[in-house]
């Protein structure tokens, strides 16, 4: 059997549970790895009370100008996709770091070699060890407006033997593309309600679109009248689960408690969760 598997634990909005859910997870399946994505707010070492081991940073290449060389012919900023290098009359281009994604294209169309690239600290990597596993977390430097550099790094610093569980980033925007492209399985967490609804579809659709399996385990099931069973199952997605609210699991998540460790419904449902990620898995 392959004991290797990538999970990714999203939703297609925020506040649904997505990471009381990824936290139960790995509270529960011993020697998993657990991956944080969500880089803008990695809280899992938090909750699962990491201890931290090694740290290091994620860089990009941006573009620097030689303005002795620049001619302010102005073809790096019409090759520009984001906005982020500009020529004004006859001073040479300038660049702004924020917004650059690290593409190369600049350098690549200058005719006379006036930008060159040179590292830029955007992020960083923390690894910490927990019980029975560790986590590799991402963590976006304030201010920095593209978390996808250090997403592909994180998802790049594991040898991906195992089982490995990410907390993916909230939404459907290119963060949560760089995290679903490369997984084996989505187990997206939603709530009964219609903003609830909206967004799953979206979220599930952007699983389709990608060819990632996905299946849905629905939070405070009991608390909206949305049909999620009948939008999972128009997408192939599975119900995996369904968690009724509970008042000791929102004052035990408060506390930064998983919902697995005081809950016996939460316990249940995510061990069934498991045993079918097993099965998909093609994992003892």
């Amino acid at each position: 059997m392959d004991e290797t598997m990538r999970i990714a634990v999203a939703s297609g909005k925020g506040g649904t549970g997505k990471t009381c859910v990824t936290a139960s997870l790995l509270s529960a399946w011993k020697g998993a790895t657990g991956l944080d994505a969500d880089v803008e707010e990695p809280n899992l070492a938090l909750i699962l009370e990491g201890t931290p081991l090694e740290s290091s940073l994620v860089n990009v290449d941006v573009p620097g100008v030689d303005p002795e060389k620049c001619t302010s012919c102005g073809r790096c900023a019409e090759e520009c996709r984001f906005g982020a290098i500009n020529v004004f009359g006859d001073k040479p281009a300038i660049v702004t770091d924020e917004l650059c994604h690290a593409c190369g294209v600049c350098a690549m169309v200058c005719p006379t070699g006036a930008i060159t690239e040179y590292p830029r600290p955007v992020g960083e990597l923390r690894r910490y060890r927990i019980e029975g596993g560790q986590i590799v977390e991402g963590r976006l430097n304030t201010g920095e407006m593209n978390a996808v550099p250090v997403i592909e790094e994180l998802l790049d610093s594991t040898s991906r033997e195992g089982v490995e569980i990410i907390d993916s980033p909230p939404g459907t925007a290119c963060s949560v593309v760089a995290v679903l492209s490369q997984v084996d399985y989505a187990v997206m967490v939603t709530e009964p309600t219609p903003f609830g609804e909206a967004d799953l579809t979206m979220a599930l659709q952007v699983a389709a679109d990608l060819g990632t399996p996905a299946g849905v385990v629905v939070n405070r099931s009991d608390m909206g009248r949305a049909d999620i069973g009948a939008l999972a199952e128009r997408f192939g997605a599975p119900v995996l689960g369904e968690l009724p609210f509970s008042r000791e699991v929102a004052a035990a998540y408060a506390r930064g408690v998983p919902p697995y460790q005081v809950d016996e419904g939460w316990r249940k449902v995510i061990d069934g969760v498991i045993a079918e990620l097993k099965e998909r898995g093609g994992i003892a």
